[in-house]
């Protein structure tokens, strides 16, 4: 048998290969009886009662050393003021530091132009108190912060609000199934597969109109003045099943 026929029935090999495979995969996720699949989702919602921010502080100059020390001087005031807010050692990030040179394009020459050093230090801090966001804020740009990186608001029981949406929206399946087959007039006989992420099924999932809402207890006095509004935050979750039917 010559190399060419050996490469084609290799290839046909395969491809059969990964039929079957394709086959078994839904095989394995709807059985082979009368069933029904669905989908259940659940939102919990809640008020960030902590804020992670990240600000910097860029210096430029043709003296390395000038910029670094600038930089440093800006850095080591933010961190006081921040530490004067109550802030703790263990939510204070200040480590980072990079350095690069910054040329700038001269149309004239044609040539790239030397502009100094560009010295960056980053500051990460976690607020509890997330009413004195502002006034952090702004402390920290009249004192020479230069670049707010980034502003989240966040809940600090999150992974325990997740858990809830997730038991939540198992519920809100076995609600789904319950409405679709009472709909069809036909009986539940039990439970084959579940998941909480979508199933290799060629048919999209039912799922109830009615979606699954709960309001979390929000921590009293966390409130962010208008002009920072932080909004609701909200966790979802989903789960998939397919149910036996007679």
């Amino acid at each position: 048998m010559d190399n060419a026929m050996k490469t084609h029935i290799l290839l046909l090999s395969s491809a059969i290969a990964l039929s079957t495979l394709s086959v078994d995969a839904h095989a394995n996720s709807t059985p082979n009886a009368p069933h029904i699949y669905v989908k259940g989702e659940a939102t919990v919602t809640t008020m960030p009662d902590y804020v992670q921010l990240s600000v910097g502080i860029v210096e430029i100059d043709k003296d390395l050393i000038d910029a670094k020390n600038k930089a440093d001087k800006t850095m080591a005031k933010a961190i006081k003021l921040v530490k004067e807010l109550g802030i703790k050692d263990g939510n204070i990030n200040a480590g980072h530091i990079s350095i690069n040179r910054e040329s700038q394009y001269n149309r004239s020459s044609g040539e790239q132009e030397f502009k100094g050093f560009r010295v960056s230090r980053t500051l990460s801090v976690k607020l509890s108190q997330i009413e004195k966001y502002p006034q952090l804020l702004q402390n920290l740009v009249n004192n020479g912060i230069n670049q707010i990186n980034q502003t989240q608001f966040l809940a600090s029981n999150y992974e325990d609000l997740h858990k809830q949406a997730q038991k939540l929206a198992i519920q809100d399946a076995r609600k789904a199934a319950k409405e679709l087959s009472a709909d069809y007039g036909v009986e539940l006989k039990g439970l084959y597969t579940a998941s909480l992420s979508p199933m290799n099924v060629p048919t999209q999932p039912y799922a109830r109109s009615e979606k699954t809402m709960m309001v979390a207890d929000s921590a009293p006095g966390n409130f962010v003045p208008d002009a920072y509004h932080a909004g609701e935050i909200k966790v979802t979750a989903s789960s998939y099943a397919v149910y036996f039917i007679d």
